[in-house]
C-alpha cells in the first residue's frame, strides 16, 4: 500500500499518477516532438525546394548531358571520319611522294635520255650535213653520168659496125717537161700539151657531141692543176702522158687523164724486157712470135713509165727482124726469143732500143 491507502485506491492512486506521468511525458515528448516536427517540416519545405531545383538542375543537366552525349557521339563519328579520313590522306601523301620519288626519277632519267638524245642529235646534224655534201656531189655525178650515158646511148648504135678508136690505158701522147720552168710555164706547156691530144684524138674519130674546151677528149676538173703542182714537187725532168680511162669508139669524147713520172733510169744494159719460146716445128712463125714479143716489151715499157716516140715505146732495127727470120730457117729444134735493152735507157730516151737474141 501507499500513504497507508487500501489497496484499491492504492492501485487507483498509482494508475493516476502514471496516467498523470504518462500524459506529461506525452506532453513533453509532443512538445520536444512538435518544435522538431516544425522544423521538420520547415526543412522539408527547403529540401523539397532544393529538391526540386536539383531535379531541375538534374533535368537540365541530364539535357545538356544527353546533348553533351550527342555531341560527343557526334564528335568521336566525326573524328572516326577524320581519323579515316587523315589515314586516306596519309596514304594519299605515301602514294604521292612514292609518285614524286617516282617522277624524280623519271625526270632525272628523262634528263639523261635528253642528253643523249641531244647528242644523238647533233651526230645527226653532222650526218645530215655530210649527207647533203655527199648528195650534192652525188648529184653532180648522177648528172655527168648521165651526160656520159646519152653519149654511150648514142654511139651504141655504132658499135658493131664501128672500130675502137682508143684502147683502155692506151698511151695516147707524151711530152717531157725539163725542169726548172716555172708554174706559168709548166701550166702553159700543159695546156699546149692537151691540145696536141684533143688533135689526135679528133684525128682518130673521137668527137664530142655539145661544145666544150675540147672537140674531141673529155678532162676532169682539177686534173691538170693538180698536174701542175706534182710537177713543181719533182727536181728533175717529167715525163707527162696522156691516157685514154677506157675503150672509146669512134664519134663519142675519149676521156682522158694525166699521168707524171720523174724522168729516171728504168732499163739497164742487157735487160730482157720480153721473151717466148718457138718450135720450128709448129705452125706458127716467127715473125708472129716476135710481133708477139715486140708487143709484150711495149707493154714493158710503158708501164715503167716510158715517154712515146711517134707513137713507139720499142724500137727494133728492121735488119735484126729480117735477120732472125733468115736465121729460123736453120733450126730444127725449140729455141728461145729475146727482145735485150741496148742500152742503158731513161723515161725520156724512147723509143726503147733493143735487139734480138735467139737461143737455142
Amino acid at each position: 500500500t501507499l500513504f497507508g491507502l487500501r489497496p484499491k485506491y492504492t492501485s487507483i492512486l498509482v494508475t493516476i499518477v502514471t496516467g498523470v506521468f504518462i500524459a506529461s511525458a506525452s506532453i513533453g515528448i509532443l512538445t520536444i516532438a512538435s518544435q522538431d516536427v516544425r522544423t521538420a517540416l520547415f526543412k522539408m519545405k527547403e529540401i523539397q525546394d532544393e529538391l526540386f531545383a536539383l531535379q531541375t538542375n538534374y533535368y537540365a543537366m541530364k539535357s545538356q548531358r544527353d546533348s553533351a552525349q550527342m555531341e560527343l557521339l557526334e564528335a568521336e563519328s566525326r573524328i572516326s571520319e577524320a581519323v579515316t579520313n587523315y589515314e586516306h590522306v596519309i596514304a594519299a601523301l605515301v602514294e604521292a611522294e612514292k609518285q614524286v620519288e617516282l617522277q624524280r626519277q623519271s625526270i632525272q632519267s628523262n634528263e639523261e635520255t635528253i642528253e643523249k638524245m641531244d647528242e644523238e642529235v647533233i651526230k645527226l646534224q653532222q650526218q645530215a650535213i655530210f649527207l647533203e655534201r655527199e648528195v650534192s656531189e652525188l648529184l653532180a655525178k648522177t648528172d655527168q653520168l648521165r651526160s656520159d650515158y646519152e653519149l654511150v646511148s648514142t654511139a651504141f648504135g655504132q658499135i658493131r659496125g664501128a672500130n675502137i678508136a682508143f684502147n683502155a690505158s692506151e698511151v695516147i701522147l707524151t711530152t717531157v717537161l725539163k725542169k726548172g720552168l716555172s708554174r706559168e710555164e709548166i701550166r702553159k706547156a700543159l695546156e699546149r700539151f692537151i691540145h696536141e691530144v684533143d688533135e689526135v684524138a679528133y684525128r682518130r674519130s673521137a668527137r664530142v657531141s655539145e661544145p666544150q674546151p675540147y672537140r674531141a677528149i673529155f678532162l676532169q676538173s682539177g686534173v691538170l692543176e693538180f698536174a701542175v703542182e706534182d710537177i713543181l714537187m719533182n727536181d728533175g725532168d717529167v715525163i707527162v702522158r696522156a691516157v685514154s680511162e677506157s675503150n672509146t669508139i669512134p664519134g663519142v669524147p675519149v676521156r682522158v687523164y694525166l699521168e707524171n713520172y720523174p724522168d729516171q733510169m728504168v732499163f739497164s744494159k742487157g735487160t730482157v724486157l720480153s721473151t717466148s719460146l718457138w718450135d720450128p716445128k709448129s705452125d706458127l712463125e716467127i715473125e708472129r712470135v716476135i710481133l708477139q714479143i715486140l708487143s709484150d716489151a711495149k707493154g714493158v715499157a710503158l708501164e715503167a713509165g716510158m715517154a712515146l716516140s711517134q707513137g713507139a715505146a720499142v724500137l727494133l732495127p728492121g735488119e735484126d727482124f729480117l735477120n732472125s727470120i733468115t736465121a729460123s730457117h736453120g733450126f730444127e729444134t725449140q729455141v728461145e726469143i729475146r727482145l735485150v735493152v741496148a742500152k742503158d735507157t731513161w723515161r725520156s730516151n724512147s723509143p726503147v732500143q733493143v735487139y734480138l737474141e735467139i737461143i737455142p
